[in-house]
């Protein structure tokens, strides 16, 4: 899209921060949701609020990316901003496949193996 000084604003960021909000707001929802009802007392629901949170990072960090909607017109100026940016965000989605694999794991043993790992939640 142009604007009338003809910088080109890309829709796909728009989009992104749109839905990414949306994201935020649905995940602040669920962990206010959780500590409501008590039920971070659970362990099965600890680690899905530890997928919540780590969803919640991973979608805060796009959102901000709407900083970068400006980009090419002056990208000296974004410089240390795009880094963090991008090292926070990298950092997000490693929790979140962390995390991801960490409730994968423990499903497994709880369905296949029938063990209870509540002793291993003090390692995350």
């Amino acid at each position: 899209m142009d604007d009338s000084s003809g910088n080109y604003t890309s829709p796909n960021i728009i989009v992104g921060v749109i839905l990414n909000s949306a994201s935020v707001l649905v995940c602040l929802l669920a962990s206010t949701m959780v500590f409501g009802f008590r039920l971070h007392l659970k362990v099965v629901y600890r680690l899905a609020l530890y997928q919540v949170l780590s969803s919640l990072a991973l979608a805060f960090m796009s959102v901000f990316q709407i900083v970068f909607i400006n980009y090419d017109t002056n990208s000296g100026a974004y410089g240390r901003a795009c880094v963090a940016i991008a090292w926070f965000t990298l950092y997000a989605e490693w929790a979140k496949l962390l995390f991801t694999m960490w409730v994968t794991f423990h499903l497994f043993c709880f369905a296949v193996l029938h063990k209870n790992l509540k002793k291993l939640e003090v390692l995350y």
